[in-house]
């Protein structure tokens, strides 16, 4: 491949793909996602799940058309390496914030730590931070906080796999922990302490080590390069691995590009990613027992169907674009 002249700004319109970037502390998910922005021209990049800028780690960003496939890729289990400060609550749940209270000891022992941790998995009801990217009545709720507004964030069931005690040194404890969708490590801190007795907790250090199937190990620093950024792009397809293949004709994939609905009986209802005869990523789809409601977009009133969610075709033809 010709190398690119970086003394020109290079047009990264065409690029798609998921870059895995090792976080460091300091600056936002946003501000790392802008950073890849400037690399060139007409790049698009979006983050699959925010990293609070004193945790470190394992970042997905996508870039381009990919940009699309987020909302199958934030749902997504994580684990994290984290160390909890037990007695020590503040304003935001970690060490960056005001401090609401302290205990001063004693410590209750490893075994009652996790204990405590085990009541602790499963499903269950946690308060978020207030300081957080949760929106409230449209506003940001961090940005509500800091200007003083006093906050009410309800209570949303979460899922904590596994949450096993790593070390522990009084009055730090060290736990790793695979979570679900929407589960804050930072809300675990302030219950771990609760529950045993010492008022709260704040985050002490957080990593984020995998995100489904992508490990930290495969990732690198945030990319300082237009050509650092492309050679280290995973592909549409790879991205969105955790999802079951369709091959798809490409009339059907015409019939798609145009946001028809699809009689599909021969798979079992789910999300599905559609390659094109050429092993390119064109679609994401849903297939699903009933017809879907837009009776003129069906080719048939028989079920199951296979209903586009995302596509990256035009309507008019079979050019994948993705």
């Amino acid at each position: 491949m010709k190398p690119l002249d970086h003394n020109l700004k290079p047009d990264g319109s065409a690029l798609s793909g998921l870059i895995l970037i090792d976080k460091p502390q300091g600056p936002t998910s946003h501000e790392v996602a802008l950073r890849v922005r400037k690399l060139g021209r007409s790049i698009s990049a979006g983050h699959t799940g925010t990293l609070d800028p004193m945790a470190t780690g394992l970042l997905l960003l996508l870039v381009g058309k990919s940009t699309k496939l987020a909302p199958f890729l934030s749902s997504a289990d994580k684990t994290y390496l984290a160390t909890i400060r037990l007695g020590l609550l503040t304003d935001t749940l970690d060490l960056t914030g005001q401090t609401l209270s302290e205990y001063d000891g004693p410590y209750p022992s490893s075994e009652e730590v996790q204990e405590a941790l085990d009541k602790l998995t499963g499903p269950v009801w946690q308060m978020p931070p207030i300081f957080s990217a949760i929106k409230v009545k449209g506003k940001t709720a961090h940005k509500a906080a800091r200007a003083g507004k006093k906050i009410d964030l309800p209570a949303r069931q979460v899922m904590a796999q596994a949450l096993k005690l790593i070390d522990y040194q009084p009055p730090l404890v060290s736990i790793s922990a695979h979570v679900g969708k929407g589960y804050y490590i930072r809300s675990l801190a302030r219950d771990l302490g609760q529950a045993l007795g010492l008022g709260g907790g704040s985050l002490s250090q957080l990593r984020r080590l995998s995100v489904g199937s992508f490990s930290l190990a495969e990732a690198g620093p945030i990319p300082e390069t237009f050509l650092e950024l492309q050679n280290r792009l995973v592909s549409p397809r790879l991205a969105v691995n955790h999802l079951p293949e369709l091959e798809s004709s490409w009339e059907e994939l015409v019939a798609i590009g145009r946001g028809q609905s699809l009689p599909w009986p021969q798979n079992p209802p789910g999300l599905y990613k559609l390659i094109s005869p050429d092993g390119l990523l064109a679609a994401i789809g849903e297939i699903v027992e009933k017809a879907p409601t837009i009776e003129k977009n069906l080719f048939s009133p028989e079920g199951p169907f296979l209903r586009p969610l995302r596509v990256f075709m035009p309507a008019q033809g079979a050019k994948i674009t993705l």
